[in-house]
């Protein structure tokens, strides 16, 4: 897809499907994104204990997959990040949540939206991806989904994302989905490129 085209456009093609759980009680003033959520090729669901090992193996315990978020963890690491994402699953009704490939079933990363400092009001857009699941367009058809429910369920009037200067992937991916770049802030222990999606601005 060409970053060039016009904001939003790049997620114009998403396909979703499938059933959402809604069985597990909340708080009546918590809007809980439905899940699972169903793009072409992906799944995203709540993270579980379990999931451990696969996160991991694909993502976490990778130095190279890791190299531009904060590098490498350990096991206890990748355990920590894990109950993070269920904690704020719990409390704010989103979060991080794993990928997994519909056709093999197989974890190739994780995407959602988790909030860019303790108490708000920013929420940001996340995604990282194993290197065997690089340049499939994945980032993109996830965060397209993640957007959607963004929008829609959580009816934010923005979403922010941050990444560093040399992500390039990343940084391309982030203007296919049409944000802009506003400016440079200290987010989550690094200097990092801050950009702003406003709901107002995508393409009708």
């Amino acid at each position: 897809m060409d970053p060039a085209l016009a904001p939003g456009l790049a997620c114009a093609a998403r396909l979703r499907g499938g059933p959402h759980d809604d069985a597990a009680p909340r708080p009546v003033n918590i809007v809980a994104v439905g899940l699972p959520i169903f793009t072409e090729r992906l799944a995203l669901r709540a993270y579980q204990p379990d999931d451990l090992e696969q996160l991991h193996s694909v993502l976490y315990g990778d130095p190279e997959a890791m190299a531009l978020l904060g590098g490498a963890r350990d096991l206890n690491g990748t355990r920590a990040a894990i109950e993070r994402s269920m904690h704020q699953q719990e409390l704010g009704g989103y979060s991080f949540w794993p990928v997994f490939e519909r056709e093999s079933g197989l974890l190739v990363g994780e995407a959602g939206l988790f909030p860019l400092a303790p108490g708000g009001p920013d929420v940001a857009l996340g995604y990282a991806f194993g290197r065997r699941y690089w340049n499939l367009g994945y980032a993109t058809e996830a965060s397209c989904a993640v957007l959607d429910e963004a929008w829609n369920v959580l009816a934010l009037e923005h979403v922010v994302a941050i990444t560093r200067e040399a992500n390039l992937r990343s940084r391309n991916v982030l203007t296919k989905l049409g944000f802009r770049l506003d400016g440079i802030r200290h987010v989550w222990g690094a200097e990092q490129l801050y950009f702003v999606l406003q709901r107002e601005h995508l393409a009708a």
